[in-house]
Formats: C-alpha cells, sequence, structure tokens
C-alpha cells in the first residue's frame, strides 16, 4: 500500500510538470482587447450635406464584417440600437445613418448659406435616388477609411434595409457592384450579403425589383425577415419569389442557395419586429457570420 501510494504520488507530479511544460511552450494567453467604445460619427456627402451616424466599432481588426444599416422611411437609425450591439458582439464592425430627412440629418444649409430643413412629404423621386448616390456612398466613404486603417474588411460588406431601407439597400448594393476594378484597384464589388427586414417594394416610385433581381444583386446571400400577418407580408412574398425565380435563373434551374427566409410568427414590421421579436437578431447575426467568410481566398482584405 505505501508503494502504491508513492507510485500515485510521482505519477500527479509527473503530470504536473508535463502540464506546466506544455503551458509554457504554448506561452502566456494572448490579451483580447474589447472593441472600442462606440460613438456618434458625422458623414459628409459628396452634394454638400453633413449625415448624423454611430458607429459600433470591432476589436477583430482586418476580420471584421462591416455592416451597415439602411432605416425605413420616416425613420430613424436610434431604433437598432440592440442590433447594432449584437452585431458588434459578434465581431462586426457596425454603422447606422440617418439619410437625408430623417433623425440627425434633416437639416442643410441652402445655397444662400441660411440653415433649411428637409420637407419629408414634399421629397420625391429625386431624393431617393440621390439618397442612394450620395448618402449610402458617404457612409461607405467611412467604412473604406477604417478599412485602410485596418479595422475592418470592407471586402466584406453587408446591407441591412429596414422596409422601405430594403429598396434604399438594393439600389445601392446595385451601385455597388456597378464598379468594377481599374487595373488592381478596387472600386467597388463590396457588397457580399443583403437582409431585407419587413421589405416594401416600392418608395416614392422606385421598385425594388429593378435592383434585386440583377443578376450581380440575385446571386448574393439575402436574408428576409417579415411578421406573419404584417403589412409588409405580401409585398415580401413576392420580393421573395422574384429573387427565387432570379438565382434559379443563374443556377440553371436549380434549388436557389444563399436565400432565407425568417417568418415571426407575430405581426410586427420594421423596428417593431426587430426588437420584440427573440428570433430576429440572433438570427440576423447567425446569417451575417455564417454567409461571409474572411480568409486569403474569400473576401480578402485589400487597402483601398
Amino acid at each position: 500500500m505505501c508503494r502504491l501510494s508513492v507510485r500515485v504520488v510521482i505519477l500527479a507530479f509527473t503530470l504536473t510538470l508535463l502540464t506546466q511544460s506544455t503551458l509554457s511552450a504554448q506561452g502566456p494567453r494572448k490579451k483580447v482587447e474589447p472593441p472600442p467604445p462606440p460613438g456618434p460619427v458625422k458623414l459628409p456627402t459628396k452634394d454638400g450635406l453633413e449625415l448624423s451616424g454611430y458607429y459600433f466599432g470591432s476589436n477583430k481588426g482586418k476580420a471584421a464584417i462591416p455592416v451597415m444599416i439602411v432605416h425605413e422611411w420616416k425613420g430613424q437609425k436610434a431604433p437598432y440600437g440592440k442590433l447594432c450591439i449584437a452585431l458588434r458582439d459578434a465581431g462586426c464592425a457596425v454603422l447606422a445613418l440617418d439619410y437625408r430627412g430623417h433623425g440627425g440629418s434633416r437639416e442643410y444649409t441652402d445655397p444662400r448659406g441660411e440653415t433649411q430643413e428637409f420637407d419629408l412629404e414634399r421629397m420625391r423621386k429625386q431624393h431617393v435616388l440621390a439618397i442612394v448616390k450620395y448618402d449610402l456612398d458617404a457612409a461607405k466613404a467611412f467604412l473604406e477609411k477604417e478599412n485602410n486603417e485596418g479595422k475592418l474588411n470592407l471586402n466584406a460588406l453587408v446591407v441591412i434595409g429596414i422596409r422601405e431601407g430594403c429598396v434604399l439597400a438594393a439600389g445601392w448594393t446595385q451601385r455597388d457592384w456597378s464598379f468594377v476594378p481599374v487595373g488592381t484597384r478596387k472600386q467597388g464589388q463590396d457588397v457580399k450579403a443583403l437582409v431585407l427586414v419587413s421589405p416594401e417594394r416600392l418608395l416614392k416610385g422606385v421598385p425594388i425589383e429593378t435592383s434585386i433581381a440583377v443578376p450581380t444583386v440575385a446571386s448574393l446571400p439575402i436574408m428576409m425577415v417579415v411578421g406573419e400577418g404584417s403589412p409588409e407580408q405580401s409585398d415580401t412574398d413576392r420580393i421573395y419569389k422574384r429573387v427565387e425565380a432570379a438565382k434559379k435563373k443563374l443556377t440553371g434551374g436549380k434549388d436557389p442557395e444563399g436565400l432565407e427566409l425568417l417568418q415571426v410568427k407575430q405581426p410586427l414590421g420594421g423596428p417593431f419586429l426587430v426588437n420584440e421579436s427573440a428570433q430576429v437578431i440572433p438570427e440576423i447575426v447567425k446569417f451575417v457570420t455564417s454567409q461571409v467568410p474572411i480568409s486569403e481566398t474569400d473576401n480578402p482584405w485589400i487597402e483601398r
């Protein structure tokens, strides 16, 4: 019994030494830095406006997926804090903006140098096109600067639209994919996935179908989220069928890949669907992080 006890002690001591040796070989664990604190940002547009944004940076550097959130018409960025935080906690870098006429971006300076305020009731198709051309480009310019500082990977961009914001998100994705590389210089083609929450078909006469069925857009991973029985149910069904048909056309009739539909069994829409359903935010985070891989071969980081 005594000899057995001695053997047990020796064995335990040996295992302890082996464990310590292994830990020493591995070296001290690298401390994971927390993400930077979120904060407000200003986004200057090429047509002379200054837009309000809020940015949630990432601690994953060049491996961070950037996400741009495009709110609904007559809405603002404020209700999407929970979604931004969940995406940030998953390692994404998230930018939510108020486009012209909304939230903190309602004012502008006229040619006489006087401060004016946009009248939403008077905003028309040309304003929608200006949001796509100037406002969302300004958001990307901010993310491009972050990319060049090694704080995110712009080549893995995801755009999330809510209600009429889906028209803007899809239209800007089509625009982004229209910019082909010049030599080795990448100019666009950065959007790698779309999330459409409570999507609506029309915004001031601009249809989502014009963009969503374009091959460069339809080929992307696309997730749609809708509340069953909500006012957006009908539009979502039509948009889903249109994307499904476009994807099948691209694959020669095969079942489309990268197309997801989350139907929440509540008649909620827009920010209420995002914030009041326990399913929506986790499923969006899962879609974003699973559908946009980053490696040396998949969506590699590129300096602009």
